[in-house]
């Protein structure tokens, strides 16, 4: 473009360049744009503002027209709390939940890892209150509970209705003291009495099998990360070439240790998960360096449907970045993250503030993680929960005498059949297993009889693991 010549008529007046026309007109109709964008935004966030002020208002109002005008004299405290759960509650959403002051020593318990109860980690699922998990070794495994067993009631009152922080103090209690829990499993119902116990859930255990290491860990809480990381470092020095974390039944707990734990693995800067709310999405990145020579390893992961949460976060990123091969059977499926905010007087509110997604950005809420290589359990561990208020006998024909068949013959307590049908051999082997177990011979099996073949079966399971040993056979081949 050539430069512009001013004409001798016209001096004394300026004028614009072409250039500088359009550089003004955008420039208006940027500011405009903003001076509108900046008013709809101020009037939108006026009216959201009122309409919270309005709505805390109304709260108030009616709070306070009940707790001064009702014609009893209700107690103000607790009606406050029921207004608060009855704002939660209509969230249907199992992971939103106030804590109450009372309750809040359970809950902060949880997160350090030592309290007197059952092991076994609860969420509450609709109407439902579900067995997430139960813990290693703990009082409820050894019961027999098992993953996504459903609550019906704690010793013999219904739970109907109930949150889960109401009914914890039920369950929590004095050492050694029992409590029967009513549990439905599939169309299956059954009382499982466990013995209250202390429990301190140790984040990472560790076990040497067939020249692997194995890392069980059992909960992300305050340190975990930490604790595994100085596992490995013992186990390389010691030679260690192939090692399994075992996440089975890791019902989750804090998400920036399974960030920290992600990071033994992973180079800095990795992206471990993206957090999500709304429209807006956030990486949250791995922040330091690897473990050293972790790449020298050979790394598996083994998990189960009890495998939830921040297990899933973990396993995800490791499966996402190609840093490890995982085993065993399809995770829980939970992926969302939840906040806990402190009250004045103490009480918490815990909600669920975003979900997440994978490193690949997969959503696994509801469908869990699928293993590369599925390894099931043995027979005996996928039994049919069978009814304790049922007595099976000679001549009876039902799908639980199938069961019994395959529990007994596990125990090594042999029947000719593996069928539905109640016959002699099965007498036999029930009496021989009452007489071992120092029970009333009948050959009848019976509530008492329910009891001790459940109690070995889990003692069996726990032993043998027979999802580990196959796990370690397909690494070895």
């Amino acid at each position: 473009m050539l430069p512009h010549k001013e004409n001798t008529k016209t001096k004394g007046k300026k004028y614009l360049s072409l250039s500088q026309f359009i550089v003004g007109i955008i420039l208006t109709v940027i500011l405009t744009t903003i001076a509108v964008v900046g008013g709809m935004y101020f009037w939108h966030q006026h009216t959201q503002d009122q309409k919270v002020t309005a709505n805390s208002e109304k709260l108030s109002k009616v709070y306070e027209t009940l707790a001064n005008d009702y014609y009893k004299s209700p107690n103000k405290d607790k009606l406050l709390e029921n207004a608060i759960k009855g704002m939660t509650k209509g969230l249907n959403d199992p992971y939103t939940e106030y804590i109450a002051k009372d309750k809040t020593k359970a809950f902060n318990e949880d997160v350090t890892g030592d309290f007197v109860g059952i092991g076994a980690e609860m969420q509450q699922k609709g109407d439902h209150i579900m067995i997430t998990s139960p813990m290693k070794a703990s009082p409820a495994e050894k019961a027999g509970l098992k993953p996504k067993d459903i609550l019906k009631a704690i010793d013999g009152k219904s739970v109907k209705g109930k949150s889960l922080n109401e009914i914890i103090p039920n369950i929590r209690g004095e050492k050694g003291t029992n409590v029967t829990l009513t549990i439905e499993r599939g169309s299956e119902t059954k009382d499982f009495t466990v013995t209250r116990d202390t429990i301190h859930v140790k984040s990472v255990e560790v076990e040497q099998k067939d020249k692997i290491t194995v890392f069980k860990v059992n909960k992300f809480q305050e340190g975990t990360s930490a604790e595994l990381k100085s596992a490995i470092q013992k186990a390389q020095r010691s030679g260690a070439k192939n090692i399994i974390i075992d996440l089975r039944n890791n019902p989750g707990g804090l998400l920036d240790e399974a960030v920290k734990m992600s990071n033994i693995f992973l180079k800095k800067d990795t992206t471990v998960l993206y957090l999500e709310k709304g429209k807006q999405q956030e990486a949250m990145k791995t922040s330091n360096e690897p473990l050293a020579n972790i790449s020298d390893l050979d790394i598996s992961l083994l998990v189960n449907e009890g495998s939830a949460s921040a297990s899933e976060i973990f396993a995800g990123a490791m499966k996402d970045h190609n840093v490890a091969k995982i085993y065993g059977t399809k995770t829980f499926g939970k992926g969302i993250v939840q906040t806990t905010r402190e009250l004045e007087d103490g009480s918490i509110l815990k909600f669920t503030e975003m979900k997440w997604l994978t490193p690949n950005k997969h959503y696994i809420h509801g469908k869990g993680i699928q293993p590369d290589v599925k390894i099931d359990s043995s027979d005996f561990e996928n039994l049919h929960v069978i009814p304790s208020n049922q007595t099976f006998k000679l001549g009876d024909n039902d799908q639980h005498v199938k069961s019994i068949k395959i529990g007994l013959n596990a125990l090594n307590y042999h029947t000719e059949t593996q069928n539905t049908q109640f016959d002699s051999s099965l007498q036999a082997a029930i009496k021989q297993f009452q007489k071992a177990e120092k029970l009333k011979v009948t050959g009848a099996f019976d509530k008492e009889t329910n009891r001790k073949f459940t109690e070995r079966l889990v003692e069996k399971a726990h032993e043998e693991d027979s999802m580990l040993e196959k796990t370690i056979q397909h690494i070895k081949e």
